[in-house]
């Protein structure tokens, strides 16, 4: 084997002819890294406010944590907040019932309301149906009675009229054959 000796003293007294990259990429960064090196310090930036953009979300969700209790990500990660998940879920169930049975009474409340209302219009309308029945059936019935009485009297006036023709007809005849006997 051959050893490779180095003068110390001569490297010692050398004016350094290596710039500081050159000094950098030889001793203390790998050959391997430095085409990466420029990224780096993006990516830690990029991961640092990643990391700082979820601890602000916890400590928000922790801070407000009564008004996240109702969501099942929430509910379910629960111990992470200090919390009991099994017993968070059975307070989110139970607020959830008593909100559904809510809804439904108000729901049924408006219905009846609104049966109310209809049963009023009905009723309204009835009364209107019945005052005008009881308004206009006398009105035509008077007219239908008085239409057949007027009716029953031009039947009578156009009897005496036919009568008193046909009496005027057999006058005429009387008086005809009594003028053709009177003159024979």
């Amino acid at each position: 084997m051959e050893s490779k000796q180095i003068n110390v003293n001569k490297t010692l007294n050398e004016p350094p002819n290596e710039n500081l990259e050159s000094i950098m990429k030889k001793y203390f960064i790998p050959p391997q890294t430095v085409n990466y090196m420029k990224w780096g310090q993006s990516f830690m930036i990029i991961l640092l406010f990643g990391l700082m953009l979820v601890g602000i979300l916890f400590a928000y969700i922790y801070a407000n944590f009564t008004d996240f209790q109702t969501r099942i990500s929430v509910i379910s990660n629960a111990y992470i907040f200090g919390k009991d998940p099994e017993l968070e879920f059975r307070r989110y169930m139970k607020n959830t019932q008593g909100q559904l049975i809510s809804t439904v009474m108000n729901d049924i409340q408006t219905s009846s309301t609104n049966l109310e209302t209809v049963n009023a219009r009905l009723d309204s309308t009835a009364s209107r149906l019945s005052n005008k029945v009881q308004t206009e059936v006398p009105e035509k019935y008077a007219e239908t009675n008085s239409l057949g009485i007027s009716i029953q009297k031009n039947i009578s006036q156009l009897r005496d009229t036919i009568s008193k023709l046909a009496g005027s007809f057999v006058l005429g005849n009387y008086i005809k054959d009594g003028a053709i006997n009177t003159v024979k």
